[in-house]
């Protein structure tokens, strides 16, 4: 009886937690309905304040060529003598002779590029970042990866609107993909990105709630950075954690939904899970250290507080999944008593054979409650994947593939959560400043070209052994629940034991012994 009761409060816990994050969903999907985009003054580009544009690069040989062109665009659009690029470079590969090489040969255009190099890799992004900022006399600071390519005119498009408004901090553009049909994975990743940007940074600019600058194809106001602390190297989330604290002295940020920046996808399912991890760990760092002090300050509404909180302890879903994938298996190796079809049939049966006039009286409380808490677990879940299908209706894309993608996104997204759930530990119970551990970007573009072959592969590690150990499990606990006709806890134990496998599969077979961190 102890044990059952563990269990459903465990149960109605996690109910409860997964409606907060699933109802969510349901609110920024209204909310992204009512995005405007800002109108330009025609007086706005009147004068061009000076623009730098800091690029934090680290081991980049394919990618950094591509991304320093895309800026000399970008400056000549705005004009040469109002830009200056800035390469901040702490590769220790041959990236640093592809930097030099194509920095010369701006330099020769007359256009105002240089190289940073600092002496160590001390705070990673955010140090190479702070390096940068340190030096900086320009108004405005725009930031880009290594694997973008903005468009021409994108500070022509996003600078004005700063003159505008004193009290704008950040520009956001959104994020597009050079390499969206690459493979069937990159497709599918590429939806995903989709809803952050189309969805969730529309919906919360829409409601007026707190958002985030997304570490790259955006701009800041220098002197709201450098108010807020600038950058910051106790996350691994320093774009998230400084676009809060900007937005925390009284600045907004402005999202551009129509303003594209593209970049590259993970190819493989490793980086996508080196990505996540980081983006989990940083992001939950973030939420320890700015939370206590956002939550308590009446400058924001109720609303924009409870929506921040979401925000950035969003990552705290996949503990959630993989907590409810474990719980499942307990419940049906250890027999515990929960909702069992055959028993619920066998009760249904027999309360209309004797007439009864309600066959929920004849049914145990017990049943009903785990019968609900999984009912409401299942349409929080439902809930995370409406968005995707709202993403999927505008592309041209045939049904067969929208599935494919839509399958392969289920499975990315569940079969994360082991990985991630490793990572939230490590941000919510360590004060450990943990390293930066950059997605590798190879340029490939189309399908016939190949990532094998090149540098920065990812190894295996340890999570490795500990999804083939759940997928065992999961799939002992597949059987002992048929074998007891437990079949209710199927619609958790089935979609989690196969996303886990999808997941290590493809880990085994796309993961190489590293070469070049």
């Amino acid at each position: 009886m102890f044990i059952q009761t563990v269990f459903l409060v465990s149960s109605i816990v996690l109910t409860l937690l997964f409606f907060l994050y699933g109802f969510n969903h349901y609110y920024l999907l209204s909310a992204a309905r009512r995005y405007k985009s800002p109108e330009l003054q025609p007086d706005s580009m009147a004068s061009k304040p000076r623009v730098a544009i800091h690029v934090p690069v680290y081991n980049e040989k394919y990618v950094i060529p591509r991304l320093v062109s895309a800026c000399a665009s970008m400056a000549e659009n705005y004009g040469n003598d109002r830009v200056k690029i800035v390469i901040i470079d702490d590769s220790d590969d041959e990236t640093v002779e592809v930097i030099d090489q194509e920095v010369a040969n701006y330099q020769a255009r007359h256009l105002q590029i240089e190289v940073l190099r600092r002496f160590s890799r001390q705070g990673y992004k955010a140090g190479a970042l702070q390096a940068a900022l340190d030096r900086t006399e320009e108004e405005f600071v725009a930031v880009f990866d290594a694997d973008f390519t903005p468009p021409p005119d994108f500070l022509v498009r996003s600078v004005p609107l700063f003159i505008q408004n004193e009290r704008l901090g950040i520009i956001q553009g959104r994020w597009t993909h050079i390499n969206r049909n690459y493979n069937a994975l990159t497709e599918a990743i590429a939806i995903g990105i989709d809803v952050h940007f189309l969805i969730e940074q529309a919906g919360r600019y829409a409601n007026g709630c707190l958002q985030n600058f997304n570490g790259s194809g955006g701009i800041f106001r220098t002197h709201a950075l450098v108010q807020a602390g600038g950058w910051q190297s106790d996350t691994l989330a320093e774009d998230l954690d400084a676009s809060y604290r900007v937005q925390m002295q009284g600045y907004r940020i402005l999202y551009l939904r129509d303003l594209h920046c593209p970049g590259e996808v993970p190819p493989t399912v490793p980086s996508f899970k080196k990505q996540q991890g980081r983006w989990a760990c940083g992001s939950l760092q973030t939420a320890k250290k700015l939370l206590p002090i956002l939550l308590p300050n009446r400058n924001f509404g109720f609303k924009q507080r409870l929506e921040a909180f979401i925000h950035l302890t969003g990552y705290l879903v996949h503990p959630l999944m993989f907590t409810s994938f474990v719980l499942a298996c307990l419940a049906t190796l250890l027999r515990v008593d929960v909702f069992h079809i055959d028993r619920m049939l066998a009760t249904l049966r027999s309360s209309v054979h004797s007439g009864a006039i309600s066959t929920a009286v004849s049914l145990s409380p017990r049943y009903l409650t785990w019968s609900l808490a999984g009912l409401l677990i299942v349409l929080c879940t439902i809930a995370a994947w409406i968005p995707p299908f709202t993403v999927m209706k505008g592309q041209p894309l045939p049904l067969w593939r929208k599935l494919s993608s839509f399958g392969i996104l289920f499975f990315l997204g569940c079969g994360v959560s082991l990985s991630n759930t490793i990572e939230a530990g490590k941000a919510l119970l360590t004060k450990k400043n943990w390293a930066f551990k950059r997605t590798p970007k190879y340029a490939v573009q189309y399908g016939k070209e190949q990532w094998r072959d090149k540098r920065y592969q990812v190894s295996l590690d340890f999570v490795c052994i500990l999804e083939m150990v759940f997928v065992c499990l999961g799939g002992i606990s597949i059987g002992y629940s048929i074998l007891n006709s437990n079949f209710g806890v199927l619609v958790i134990l089935i979609p989690f034991t196969a996303a886990y496998a999808f997941v290590f599969s493809l880990t085994i077979l796309q993961s190489r012994p590293e070469q070049g961190a």
